[in-house]
């Protein structure tokens, strides 16, 4: 699907190098910075993005403020950055949906081209998501297999259609000859506990909200999403090692600025934001998530996106998936 992690991490110490201290120096802000975020405050996006701001603020000098622009899947904040000066003021964190996943599930009713409006400076992270069930259904794969098979139109929840966790379920649907029913809960907290209630038996799921549950033997994980597995969830098996490696589904965050940026400011904050990411503390608490820091250039974290872009273009004809 993309570079793997642990090749992404070997990149990481040639940064400074590509970056360089003359490109880095040319670059400085000369008012407050804003970085926009998708998402109210609270959640782990709004803690992201109040940390990368704290850190850009120390390494330049200048107050990096974090504005919340909640709304239509984080496509606000992004188009507030694309129609922005490209002066390296304004920037966007982003998930995977409005920029890999949108253009191909409403094509041509997004305010912004995303192919060609912003500039990628950094693929912050890497989280995978995780099929929930209730403690009821068997958690060893080929028991749960077997399970699914006798009910091969079970419902099965998300936190919204297009949502990465909805697009998880459909691919396992598809790839196991099932015809698994999707249904809406607004929130993984209302999910979890129509699945803790025996509501629902199913759910696709971010890892982050389902680590203390799992960990407290109230819902079963039966398997994540990414290639490797999370180090929160260690004795989670990914779907490649049970053989459905198509499966393999990141629900990413990248920081974008709009089009244009010049070299010498993607360079400084590509720079300032890897080793934002690569701080002992930073790691600790994204792993604590279920992340898994990626970093590298703007032109990986450029690849990254054109690869998601074709592959979910590819893909979401196919599945019958609408967004009405």
């Amino acid at each position: 699907m993309r570079i793997t992690r642990r090749a992404m991490a070997g990149l990481l110490p040639a940064v400074a190098i590509t970056s360089g201290a003359s490109a880095q120096a040319a670059w400085q802000p000369a008012r407050p910075m804003r970085l926009l975020v998708g998402f109210p405050p609270g959640g782990a996006a709004d803690l992201l993005a109040r940390r990368l701001a704290d850190s850009l603020t120390q390494a330049l000098g200048q107050t990096v403020v974090v504005e919340n622009r909640p709304g239509a899947g984080a496509q606000l904040a992004l188009d507030a950055a694309a129609k922005a000066q490209p002066d390296g003021l304004t920037i966007s964190l982003s998930p995977m949906g409005p920029l890999a996943v949108n253009p191909a599930l409403t094509p041509g009713r997004l305010p912004y081209n995303a192919a060609e409006d912003f500039t990628p400076l950094i693929h912050v992270w890497d989280q995978p998501n995780v099929i929930v069930a209730g403690m009821d259904v068997p958690q060893a794969w080929p028991a749960f297999v077997e399970w699914l098979r006798r009910r091969p139109e079970e419902p099965y929840a998300s936190v919204g259609p297009g949502s990465s966790n909805h697009l998880t379920g459909a691919l396992m649907s598809r790839a196991l000859g099932l015809n698994l029913q999707h249904i809406t809960y607004r929130g993984s907290a209302a999910a979890l506990t129509a699945i803790m209630g025996g509501e629902i038996k199913l759910f696709v799921d971010n890892v982050t909200t389902t680590i203390p549950l799992a960990r407290d033997g109230r819902v079963r994980a039966i398997a994540v999403t990414t290639a490797t597995r999370s180090a929160a969830l260690p004795d989670v098996p990914t779907f490649a090692e049970l053989g459905l490696p198509e499966l393999t589904v990141s629900s990413w965050q990248v920081v974008v600025g709009p089009k244009g940026l010049p070299p010498a400011v993607v360079a400084r904050l590509n720079g300032e934001l890897n080793r934002a990411i690569r701080t002992p503390e930073a790691v600790a608490w994204m792993r604590s998530l279920g992340a898994e820091p990626v970093g590298g250039t703007a032109e990986q974290a450029a690849t990254m996106l054109r690869t998601e872009r074709e592959r979910w273009a590819r893909l979401i004809p196919g599945m019958g998936i609408t967004v009405d």
